[in-house]
């Protein structure tokens, strides 16, 4: 994986990365310069007492030059390393969004096996790209820092570099694999831990704090969390003290190695054949390199657990969509009459959710789809915008004898084509006004059409700054009602010029005057467009000039209201329970135990 993030750090700012890697070296190579210079103020003060000569004037300047230059390339090392990290999360982060600009379905997002990868992906491009950045920049420095200091003990031996590295190396190793182990909940990526953040996350974040409240759920939560901590942590506990005791032989072989080497040393300073600067170079060389083999091994562990992250990012990168754009894309067709031929789909290895559909629908018809829930209402809206494929059959469009499979549609165009009102509409915590024009050129005109055909205008009435109000509580913004965020959707919507209209339970959190309001606009906007209502509400229905009832996936009745009522199947049924709850002849059911 090394292999391929590397060359991304390198495109994102290759320059930078130049004299980033050219200051790092730098950095790397003044503690081998301060070992050099240990030695020879040693030996010059030495020869100085023997009545020889020294300049150390010189060995003071060295010092003080060696010195300035490793507080410059830290400075600027560290400016150079943000900029880089800059670039580098940008360049991720725009990776990431443009691959999910070429997922033009919804099968990899809602796949759940993908659902924690982009959650992970999500909050790691945050902080990553940096730590990956900072991570192997010391790595190198520490591995300059090794080769430099190690180097310098060839003075006393051509083996001695040889010896040390290979007395540490396995410590180094050790460490690698007790980093790898993690020291944190959050590093672990277990089911377990992800249980404990859900946890925390239920007990801390906003949008479940009015049930935590009214139920008094936090001695639960918490009873929760603290019996899965004290669980994973002995788990965890276990794994770290067995990687703690396995370090401990490898500690004791460094230590037996260096302290040879320093003994090595002595005697041969006691024969007269080292001087008193080389035994000072041997001792600040060997806790040098020990030192910079610790970091190296320290380093070697977080650039694992970055790569790891990198790993993930890539594998999301490389995921090949079922949904994928036609290699010849044909046009829109002019007349947009939409067939279904003998459709069945299912998610994943899931059981089928629409089972054999086939059903013509003209341009400008206002159909509304109804049925139970798990139907497959909303299943079939997403097969319509191509956010899925059929399994089986094909969506066509236009009119016979020209008809286009959705398929080779180019994707893009069709939707162009489109607006829609989902059940789980996107809040967008930005302005009313972006909120509305979502990213597309305004027109005053339309803005103030859509607006208050949407029934929005209320609203504006009684918000400071108008369009311009900033909504949601995020960014301290204006706290809109459900009905309200419901409004805007339904704004969003009709603010394109679309030739296709879904609205998939549009008004669910209207009260009755504000949705017998929008349905009126509604009416008049759906003149001339394909409409498709779903809705569970059944009065609603009576806009439209045709009604689908659904069940299990099956489309089993088709005709206008009066058709299927006269014909006394599952509309007329549920029809019927649907009025009894408004009707005041309805029976009235005791309190058990009350008498009547």
């Amino acid at each position: 994986m090394i292999f391929r993030t590397l060359p991304d750090l390198w495109r994102c700012a290759p320059g930078l990365i130049s004299l980033l890697l050219a200051v790092v070296v730098v950095q790397g190579l003044v503690p081998a310069v301060s070992v050099f210079l240990s030695k020879w103020t040693i030996d010059g003060i030495g020869r100085l007492a023997s009545g020889g000569e020294a300049n150390l004037t010189l060995l003071a300047l060295a010092w003080a030059a060696t010195a300035l230059v490793g507080q410059l390339t830290n400075v600027g090392g560290t400016v150079l390393q943000g900029h880089a990290a800059d670039h580098f999360t940008v360049s991720t982060v725009t990776s990431l969004m443009r691959k999910m600009q070429a997922l033009p379905g919804l099968d990899v997002v809602e796949d759940p096996r993908f659902h924690d990868d982009v959650e992970t992906l999500q909050t790691g491009a945050r902080f990553r790209p940096l730590n990956l950045v900072a991570t192997l920049l010391g790595l190198l420095r520490a591995v300059v820092g090794v080769l430099g200091v190690a180097g310098a003990l060839l003075v006393i031996g051509w083996w001695v570099p040889l010896v040390v590295v290979a007395g540490i190396l396995p410590l180094a190793h050790a460490q690698i694999r007790l980093r790898e182990v993690g020291w944190s909940l959050a590093i672990q990526r277990t089911q377990e831990a992800r249980e404990l953040a859900y946890d925390q996350q239920v007990g801390m974040r906003h949008e479940y704090a009015k049930e935590v409240r009214l139920y008094d759920l936090m001695p639960y939560l918490l009873g929760r969390y603290q019996r899965g901590a004290l669980a994973y942590q002995g788990v965890m506990r276990g794994m770290r003290n067995r990687q703690v005791v396995g370090v401990l032989p490898h500690q004791a072989l460094a230590l037996a190695v260096t302290a040879g080497l320093f003994a090595y040393a002595v005697w041969r300073a006691g024969q007269g054949t080292l001087s008193a600067g080389d035994v000072v170079l041997v001792i600040t060389a060997l806790a040098q390199v020990r030192e910079s083999l610790g970091s190296v091994a320290e380093y070697l562990g977080m650039g694992t657990e970055h790569l790891r992250w990198f790993q993930k990012y890539h594998d999301f990168l490389d995921a090949a969509p079922r949904v994928a754009p036609p290699a010849e894309p044909r046009p829109v067709p002019s007349r947009l009459t939409l067939t279904l031929q003998n459709v069945s789909f299912g998610y994943r290895d899931l059981p089928p959710v629409l089972d054999n559909v086939s059903v013509t629908i003209p341009e400008g018809q206002t159909v509304a789809i109804v049925g139970e829930n798990g139907a497959g209402k909303t299943t079939l809206v997403k097969l319509l915008l191509r956010f899925y494929d059929p399994n089986a059959g094909q969506i066509l469009l236009g009119e016979e004898g020209e008809q286009v499979d959705l398929r080779k549609v180019d994707i893009a165009a069709w939707r162009t084509q489109v607006a829609a009102v989902f059940q789980d509409f996107a809040r967008f915590e930005w302005t009313l006004r972006d909120n509305i024009l979502l990213g597309h050129s305004e027109e005053d005109a339309r803005l103030a059409q859509a607006v208050f055909s949407s029934g929005l205008a209320a609203a504006l009435d009684r918000v400071n700054n108008g369009l311009d109000a900033r909504i949601g509580q995020t960014f301290g913004g204006v706290d809109l009602s459900g009905g309200q965020w419901q409004k805007l959707a339904t704004a969003r919507a009709l603010y394109r010029d679309a030739r296709v209209l879904i609205l998939d339970e549009p008004t669910a959190a209207l009260d009755p005057r504000s949705e017998a309001e929008v349905f009126g606009a509604f009416a008049a906007l759906s003149r001339g467009r394909t409409t498709l209502l779903i809705t569970h509400r059944l009065g609603s229905v009576l806009m439209a000039d045709r009604i689908l009832v659904m069940k299990q996936g099956r489309l089993i009745e088709d005709g206008t209201h009066a058709e299927l009522l006269a014909r006394g199947g599952e509309y007329a049924e549920l029809w019927r329970l649907q009025a009894s709850q408004y009707d005041d002849a309805a029976p009235v059911l005791e309190p058990a135990g009350s008498e009547v």
